[in-house]
């Protein structure tokens, strides 16, 4: 009988907490232009750790600006943002989707950004199609708070597949983050 209203009272406090999470969430809407300027990528191609792969990088020479758009349910903790949704880029004729789980912390004016996303694709375009994907996408950015709507950045973003996260590509960037919040 003790057992049951402990996990009564457990779940009651799970659910309170729960709902509150929820009424606090924003929906939040980002588009994004990263304009990389260098670009790399890392190949052990023999799965070890003897240097025997492919690695290397080089700079950008050209304008090359990737649009993003993201769609999110962020909950505010004061000065810490968490939010999980879905980004997608878009390259013209063919644009890319996954779900992406995010962290920012806001250090007046300075917003520090963690995201990780990944483990399904939405492609949309010329080709359409939907599919798993064992591949992880972290992100990490670092941008100066103009408005509360805009923001200059820097960042790196990278793609790595589950099975061999030491087989990754990257590419550095600087960014404009335009955002609206609907509450």
């Amino acid at each position: 009988m003790v057992k049951r209203k402990v996990l009564v009272a457990i779940l009651a406090v799970v659910l309170l907490l729960g709902g509150g999470a929820i009424a606090s969430a924003q929906f939040r809407l980002d588009a994004n232009i990263q304009v990389p300027f260098y670009m790399g990528i890392n190949l052990d191609t023999f799965g070890g750790s003897s240097g025997s792969g492919l690695s290397g990088g080089t700079s950008i020479g050209a304008f090359l600006p990737f649009p993003s758009v993201e769609a999110d349910y962020q909950f505010p903790l004061g000065p810490v943002r968490l939010g999980v949704g879905l980004k997608a880029y878009t390259f013209i004729i063919e644009s890319i989707a996954w779900p992406n789980a995010f962290v920012e912390v806001e250090l007046s004016p300075f917003v520090i950004r963690a995201d990780v996303g990944g483990g399904a694709w939405l492609l949309f375009g010329l080709y359409n199609n939907a599919a798993a994907a064992a591949m992880v996408i972290p992100q990490l950015d670092v941008s100066w708070k103009i408005a509360d709507w805009f923001r200059l950045g820097a960042g790196v973003i990278a793609v790595a597949p589950f099975e061999a996260l030491s087989n990754f590509g990257y590419a550095v960037y600087v960014s404009g983050r335009f955002t609206a919040l609907f509450k």
